[in-house]
């Protein structure tokens, strides 16, 4: 493991029940490693460079976003598979690089794009996938939340490191769209924030243009979030040309262990069905399939959730919605 805060500890909880063990840890300080060293009970290091010369499989990458490129080809380089964080780079070059190493490599490269592997969200994918709700014309994301945590010595709050707010957390939902729908075209992006929070975005709404559907007319997806906001929830609506989909998920925080959670499809004739979805999915219960997907591509070549290629198409999407911001004009998302 590269990286021993809040999100690195979740990685760390999955290991046991995805068959991978936790050999070393390298960390940013000695007071970070010393800990690791107490309370994980596996050694710990300042040098990168002694942890990537140990004889292990891979490495998962969970440092602030500013190291996530340098250190996946780092590790890349030593000869280890590679799971980092999301966003893998603050710029499409450094992304560029990245996905050149991954296909160069011979060994697995999995972006921690999680909410793919959330069980609510992979159904939403699979109706999609059988057709339920005919060809998807216009997609709704909405996220409601409260402020984000600083990170480990507030490294949230630097932009150097941060890259974007639109790369901290939006880019989950924008991810999302991207894998129901394709590769957007265009983005026109607005945002408010209270008086001192500008760099936050806190209020943020997206749209996306589409290729067109089958009868000419363009297919959109709509982004919104409010980092402003108490609770954390998350609505999706999918409007299609045979029917539609509504998806609920609902707690106190995001790791809530015990949400609400709804999926319903509405066909065309007006028909309801209600989905079995497992109540228990979310940041709490479905990391740890994410890790074991990563276990499995190592171990057996199976694929993963979110590729190298994913990753470098989410920060272009993410900068192309900054660009948008910053003009007030929509923007051609970089192929």
């Amino acid at each position: 493991m590269i990286g021993a805060g809040r999100w690195a500890e979740a990685h760390r909880s999955t290991l046991p029940h995805a068959g991978a063990t936790l050999v070393a840890v390298a960390t940013g300080s000695e007071e970070g490693a010393a800990r690791v060293r107490a309370d994980w009970g596996v050694p710990a290091t300042t040098d990168l460079d002694a942890l990537l010369a140990l004889d292990v499989e891979a490495v998962i990458v969970a440092t602030p976003n500013d190291l996530h490129a340098a250190q996946a080809r780092r590790a890349l380089a030593a000869g280890k598979h590679v799971l980092v964080e999301k966003p893998m780079a603050l710029s499409v070059a450094d992304a560029d690089a990245l996905v050149a190493d991954a296909r160069t490599s011979a060994r697995v490269v999995a972006v921690g794009h999680v909410m793919r592997v959330f069980q609510l969200f992979e159904r939403v994918k699979a109706l999609l996938d059988a057709g339920r709700v005919g060809e998807p014309l216009h997609l709704g994301l909405e996220l409601w939340r409260r402020p984000h945590r600083a990170g480990a010595g507030g490294w949230k709050a630097d932009p150097e490191r941060l890259g974007s707010s639109i790369l901290e957390e939006p880019v989950h939902y924008l991810d999302l769209a991207r894998w129901y729908l394709g590769d957007p075209t265009e983005v026109l992006a607005w945002a408010s924030s209270r008086p001192g929070r500008a760099a936050l975005h806190e209020n943020l709404d997206v749209r996306l243009r589409f290729g067109p559907a089958e009868d000419g007319g363009d297919r959109w997806a709509r982004v919104t979030r409010s980092i402003a906001a108490a609770g954390h929830r998350i609505d999706l609506t999918l409007v299609g040309t045979e029917g539609s989909l509504r998806a609920h998920w609902a707690g106190a925080m995001d790791q809530d262990p015990e949400p609400d959670v709804r999926l319903v499809l509405h066909r065309a004739g007006g028909s309801n069905e209600v989905q079995d979805v497992p109540k228990a999915t979310g940041h709490a219960h479905d990391l740890v399939r994410q890790t074991r997907a990563f276990v499995r591509a190592v171990r057996e070549g199976t694929p993963v959730p979110a590729t190298a290629e994913d990753g470098r198409a989410a920060v272009a999407l993410c900068l192309a919605v900054e660009a948008s911001l910053a003009s007030g004009a929509p923007v051609t998302v970089a192929g």
